[in-house]
């Protein structure tokens, strides 16, 4: 038998929970290792010296007061407990960081160099779509001109299949 079992089964010995056979392995034990033997002497004197302590009944206000704290706590806290979830924390953080950078831009002279150099950038990139718009715009009218030379030209080979008809 080696130390760290006996160690672990010391407890059971001093409550007195172990059966013959395994509480004469522990005797034995004890007997040729000092090093569980000295733990043993510390634990049962600790037993003994929490054993002469008092026992203490607490006052019914104090028993009062301590039954109240769960309600008050769930009454109260909610929020808190809400915004402190370490779930939120990550998104708390993101917001945060958003909120400076929104200040920063909002509040600081280069913030609104920022801004300046952002609403042009804007309104180049509104322009861009503007022109697209007005090119896409005279696509149909072309189209428009040619599509009817090329359905005329189906229409003669008769690759529609109506015989010419519309």
């Amino acid at each position: 038998m080696n130390g760290t079992h006996e160690a672990d089964r010391l407890s059971a010995y001093l409550e007195g929970e172990l059966d013959g056979p395994r509480k004469a392995e522990v005797e034995a034990h004890l007997a040729g290792c000092p090093e569980c033997a000295s733990l043993f002497e510390a634990m049962r004197d600790t037993r003994d010296a929490l054993a002469s302590l008092p026992e203490i009944e607490p006052s019914p206000e104090l028993l009062r007061r301590l039954y109240a704290i769960p309600e008050r706590k769930r009454r109260f806290g909610l929020v808190r407990d809400f915004l402190l979830r370490p779930s939120l924390q990550p998104i708390l953080a993101g917001a945060t960081g958003l909120l400076v950078l929104i200040s920063f831009l909002a509040f600081t002279p280069a913030g609104h160099t920022v801004q300046k150099g952002f609403n042009r950038q804007i309104h180049a990139g509104y322009g861009r779509i503007e022109r697209l718009y007005v090119k896409a715009g005279a696509i149909p009218d072309r189209i428009g001109a040619g599509s009817e030379n090329l359905l005329g030209s189906l229409r003669s080979v008769d690759i529609l299949g109506k015989g010419g008809e519309n």
